[in-house]
């Protein structure tokens, strides 16, 4: 009997061994000295399993990453604001269905409904704040005060949507989450937070950072590729909801565990955080308090990821498996979503569907497809294209023999002669030739949605044409004016105080830009205004000034 407990116990530390060097080869490319990394941890039905640092806490001062070192989780904390919301809710202190105004009289009456529920499903229709500081020429690094946050917010005019309607993505409602948890509690969030879920959970190295001058002991700082080496990538501001919590892979370790054992929250909150949306329509959507309901090679998965300035993470949990993988990662070329997938193929195995040849789950060294498309197909694919619903751009080109989307480093990997996968993404695009020889696009996400594109023709621009956009555009909601004139056989937009920004010709009076999709308006033929499609904020206007 004694021989056999030897043997087995033999037999799973070499699995455990075999393990181990699986996940260190996945973090290879991060495994050295002069490399920003990772710190990734691995949860089995309520114990750790693994724990480990790749890289570089501080390339300055050379400090390694440690499952102790403690990381800026960026969209990762909404899980805990809705979860601090959902605390609330249990204990009567507010109702998930009040208006948020009478909370936080500095939203606008919209003349329309928005609950505390809209904003954590984020289908309140709000502006992302994001978007429209872009706008503004804000630094996405810069520093953001809470009151800045509420003026910005008051002086908003109009939504995206109507409350309840669709699903977009807002960072702006999980800031007023936060300002909600402080006035309803008496607490700020960080405060709330910490005596009621991280003290409970022994999450002794995680806190909400709400002010940007505090000391964060043990902090992994963030870095961006610059040429051959790195540059320092660190938000700076102070609201806090939609980030800001700072946190290691050990104490998300805890949270993780937190969903199976309900330590801090009991059943009754655990139930209501795992809740879907619903929109008006009586669709559900994938969205539940800050988490994400999906699939995973045939498993259903809860996961969230976060991403800014350089930092990327992410918290991935197979349910039914009662298994989780946290990945923080301080570089900016970190894939946090794909090396938790790969992580968690190690220890699950063949409990995981097999691979097949569309899944969007595949790593960039096993990208490569035996699909063949002839050059001449993939240039008559290339091009613009637009979805007006949504106000979103994709621009097409061929790069070194393949389909990629411009700007970005992501290609398309053939998987028939019209269907192609984004590598890295689970995202699969399908072009429709007609026979007029127009192209449409279609494109299906993770959760299965799809959204359609139109190729637009190319544009006609001369010197004649461009003039006639010059001009300065005011917005009142930002309190900005962009002044456009051509420059060179371009646009430019000119702002106080950052450089100069070029216009890229999209389509018939239509241009990107970093700050979105700027669609010129006329009436009359003339020139009246312009229209932003900046992604999470969608129809916003600027008015042309008049000429004296």
């Amino acid at each position: 009997m004694a021989m056999l407990v030897l043997v087995a116990s033999v037999g799973a530390t070499s699995l455990q061994a075999q393990s181990n060097a699986r996940v260190d080869s996945i973090f290879a490319a991060f495994d050295k000295r002069d490399s920003p990394g990772c710190a990734v941890s691995v949860s089995d039905s309520g114990r750790t399993v693994f724990a480990k640092g790749y890289g570089m806490a501080s390339l300055e001062h050379d400090v390694p990453i440690t499952p102790n070192s403690a990381f800026y989780a960026a969209s990762v904390s909404k899980q805990f604001t809705a979860f601090a919301v959902a605390m609330l809710a249990q204990q009567g202190k507010l109702s998930l269905d009040d208006d948020i105004r009478k909370w936080i009289p500095e939203v606008p009456n919209f003349g329309k409904k928005i609950t505390v529920r809209n904003l954590i499903h984020h289908t309140s229709g709000l502006r992302d704040y994001f978007g429209l500081l872009g706008m503004t020429g804000w630094p996405s690094d810069g520093p953001l005060t809470e009151a800045r946050f509420l003026d910005l917010v008051s002086r908003q005019k109009a939504l995206n949507f109507d409350p309840g309607s669709r699903h977009l993505y807002s960072n702006t409602g999980y800031v007023l989450l936060s300002i909600l948890v402080k006035r309803v509690s008496g607490q700020s969030l960080r405060e709330f937070a910490d005596q009621a879920i991280f003290a409970p959970l022994g999450m002794t190295n995680s806190h909400f950072r709400d002010d940007h001058t505090t000391l964060v002991k043990n902090r992994a700082l963030a870095y961006a590729p610059k040429g051959d080496t790195w540059e320092m990538d660190v938000p700076g501001f102070d609201v806090v909801g939609d980030g800001g919590l700072f946190t290691t892979a050990d104490d998300m370790a805890k949270w993780a565990r937190n969903f199976d054992n309900h330590t801090v929250g009991a059943d009754a909150v655990a139930a209501t955080v795992l809740t879907r949306g619903r929109l008006t329509s009586g669709d559900s959507i994938p969205y539940a308090f800050g988490l994400s309901h999906g699939t995973y090679r045939g498993q259903p998965i809860i996961e969230h990821g976060g991403a800014y300035g350089g930092y990327r993470t992410q918290l991935l949990r197979f349910p039914a498996q009662h298994f989780a993988v946290v990945t923080l990662c301080n570089a900016a070329t970190a894939n946090s979503s794909q090396l938790s997938q790969r992580v968690a193929e190690v220890y699950l195995g063949d409990r995981l569907a097999p691979v097949t040849q569309v899944a969007g789950s595949a790593t960039p060294a096993a990208g490569a497809s035996a699909v063949r498309v002839s050059h001449e197909q993939l240039a008559r694919y290339a091009g613009v294209y637009w979805d007006a619903r949504n106000e979103v751009l994709r621009r097409i080109e061929v790069r070194d023999s393949t389909l990629a989307i411009a700007g970005v480093p992501i290609v398309l990997v053939p998987v028939s002669e019209t269907k192609f996968r984004l590598s890295g993404l689970d995202f699969t695009l399908a072009f429709t030739p007609k026979s007029d020889g127009s192209v449409g696009l279609e494109e299906t996400g993770s959760t299965g949605e799809t959204t359609t594109y139109r190729r637009m023709p190319t544009p006609k621009l001369d010197a004649r044409a461009l003039a006639e956009f010059a001009g300065d555009y005011v917005s009142d909601e930002l309190d900005v004016t962009w002044r456009i004139e051509p420059r060179g056989g371009n646009l430019v937009v000119r702002l106080s105080g950052v450089p100069d920004v070029t216009l890229q010709p999209a389509f018939t009076d239509a241009f990107s830009s970093p700050a979105g999709v700027v669609r010129f308006v006329r009436s009359g033929g003339k020139v009246t205004g312009l229209v932003v499609g900046a992604g999470r904020v969608t129809g916003f206007t600027f008015r042309r000034a008049s000429r004296d």
